[in-house]
């Protein structure tokens, strides 16, 4: 009788919890949670921070309206509070509908604060768990605030879209980094690699005369093309959106210690194995070091390129070496592509010019990669390309590891980069047949 009893007893309470843990005493109504779509952080005064809350305006979106009116679906919320939990209860008091992280797209830190370290905010954001670990992060070379203010999604009536695909461009230019909370916050963490984020900035040009000067001060070697070689903010484009995406900041732990632009995120994303379709230009093999950039007197030379269609053939692969204790990195690069456009009479679609066209592209990019990760080494100090992840593996135990202190050998590294680009299509032209052999030179 006792034992029925007790099977009884504990029958109840099972029902009992099964009860409780199906109830929702915690619930809210999406109509009732004020959704942010991008969170901006920057320096404040007395060790505070200035919060800035993109925050999305439902009936706006939802109902239509005309595209680039930002300013209609969104409202911008500036604070100033010791944390952001802080911030967000301040918010609070202001606003009939609660404050929502769950569908946020993006974090952006200031460059001023990136470089004093993030630490802290980057764990105050993963421990929330409204923060997606999907969700971006980048730094805004300028302050955050300024730049949430400026922006203005053309092609976009929705925020969050505007944040989402903004964010991936990477994947068809090249020029910024896969930048997501959790990878950064990994990055942040790990002994054999260091954390990089997208570069943001307002590209405030409004006026097709400063592209000369723009275009004099970028950094372009002889054998080089223009494209991709800018920061953000520093673009010859005149558009009505004034948000730019372009290049990456260097991190070494949890401290920002330099930018890269977008030719360098490029050669970046081909190391890690992060690149998805690009076009990619670069000179005429047949031009040599003809085209001399940084010569804009209106006197220069016309110039050819040829641009192609380029892509991840297969995984890179990174080997390291430790000899006489300093590791040598041999990197290689396996790429794939189609050419779009030759400007010469040059036919390179097949037989020996294909082969040099090829061979030239993989000089080309071979010598960027190559230039990348000394920068890497001798300017910021810092393994972004994970090139340690072999040499860890070799330890059988962590505090022999950790002893090794693989970034301080990082410094002292070599590197020997292979480049191989197959070219496998040459568009729907099978043959390149000039009209100068037809009509004659000057026709």
């Amino acid at each position: 009788m006792k034992r029925k009893v007790n099977k009884s007893v504990l029958f109840i309470m099972v029902i009992l919890i099964v009860f409780s843990m199906s109830g929702c005493f915690d619930s809210i109504e999406a109509d009732e949670m004020a959704f942010v779509v991008s969170l901006g952080i920057d320096k404040g005064s007395s060790g505070n921070l200035i919060l800035t809350f993109l925050v999305a305006v439902p009936i706006s979106i939802g109902v239509g309206g005309e595209i680039g009116e930002v300013e209609k679906s969104t409202t911008i919320i500036t604070v100033e509070a010791p944390t952001i939990n802080g911030a967000v209860s301040i918010v609070n008091t202001l606003l009939s509908k609660r404050i929502s992280f769950s569908h946020a797209k993006l974090v952006l830190i200031s460059k001023e604060l990136a470089q004093e370290g993030v630490e802290k905010y980057i764990n105050a954001l993963i421990r929330f768990r409204e923060f997606r670990p999907t969700m971006f992060i980048a730094i805004s070379r300028d302050k955050a605030e300024e730049f949430l203010k400026a922006v203005k999604p053309v092609l976009e009536i929705n925020p969050a879209k505007f944040f989402e695909m903004f964010m991936v461009s990477y994947k068809h230019t090249g020029y910024s980094p896969r930048s997501e909370l959790e990878t950064f916050y990994l990055k942040m963490e790990c002994t054999c690699n260091q954390p990089v984020a997208a570069l943001l900035d307002i590209n405030d040009v409004s006026d097709s005369s400063e592209f000369e000067r723009i275009l004099s001060e970028a950094e372009i070697d002889e054998d080089s093309t223009i494209e991709g070689d800018y920061k953000a903010g520093e673009i010859p484009i005149i558009s009505d959106t004034k948000s730019s995406n372009m290049g990456l900041a260097v991190f070494r732990g949890d401290k920002m210690v330099g930018e890269m632009d977008g030719r360098e995120a490029l050669s970046y994303l081909m190391v890690t194995g992060d690149l998805g379709l690009v076009y990619y230009s670069l000179p005429d093999p047949e031009e040599g070091r003809k085209y001399m950039p940084g010569d804009f007197t209106g006197t220069e030379i016309e110039k050819n390129y040829i641009s192609l269609r380029l892509g991840m053939a297969r995984k890179p692969s990174i080997k390291v070496k430790i000899k006489d204790d300093r590791p040598i990195i041999s990197g290689s690069v396996f790429l794939e592509g189609d050419i779009l456009s030759v400007d010469s009479d040059q036919d390179y679609s097949v037989g020996e010019e294909l082969t040099k066209l090829e061979n030239y592209a993989s000089e080309h990019i071979r010598k960027n990669i190559y230039e990348f990760l000394v920068k890497t080494r001798d300017e910021f100090k810092s393994d972004i390309c994970a090139t340690g992840k072999p040499v860890k593996k070799t330890f059988l135990y962590w505090d022999d590891w950790v002893a090794f202190k693989w970034m301080d050998k990082y410094e002292k590294a070599e590197f020997n980069v292979d480049v191989k680009v197959l070219i496998r299509r040459s568009g729907i032209m099978t043959k390149n047949i000039p009209m100068s052999l037809l009509k004659g030179k000057d026709k």
